[in-house]
């Protein structure tokens, strides 16, 4: 069973006032579910909300404009649709990425990179050196 939290213990562990734990709750940027008068929050709605905070600040830092964020929110779900591909269909090339996937060539080598960047994935030669746009992907095994 999982352990809920009151809108109370989640004031207190975030260090906020109880009215602001409820603020993110209306807005749906903190998940609950309301039981009778109450809310109840399990750590995992936490933890996803902390992340996204996270995410929402190191944006908020580097000044992107709208659509700069549009263009990271975008990469960062091209880059998780080619790392699925990869884990179903290893030693992809580009043009396969881009045939299957629907994206351009651009957009598939620029998710390979931020892929790649997080050893989420990786090239393999196919001969001296290294040709990300015509060897083949692989996603990197996950660790335990």
């Amino acid at each position: 069973m999982k352990n809920y939290l009151s809108t109370y213990q989640v004031a207190k562990t975030l260090g906020v006032n109880i009215q602001t734990v409820r603020h993110y709750i209306r807005k749906g940027e903190l998940k609950a579910a309301r039981v009778g008068k109450k809310y109840i929050i399990t750590q995992e709605d936490i933890d996803a909300f902390l992340a996204a905070r996270k995410e929402v600040r190191s944006l908020e830092k580097i000044g992107l404009t709208e659509k700069g964020r549009q263009r990271v929110h975008e990469l960062k779900k091209n880059a998780l649709n080619v790392l699925t591909y990869l884990e179903e269909c290893p030693g992809a090339d580009v043009d396969e990425l881009s045939e299957s996937l629907g994206l351009s060539r651009k957009e598939v080598l620029r998710a390979l990179r931020r892929l790649e960047g997080k050893n989420l994935a990786y090239c393999e030669p196919g001969g001296e050196k290294v040709d990300r746009a015509r060897d083949p992907w692989y996603a990197a095994p996950r660790g335990k």
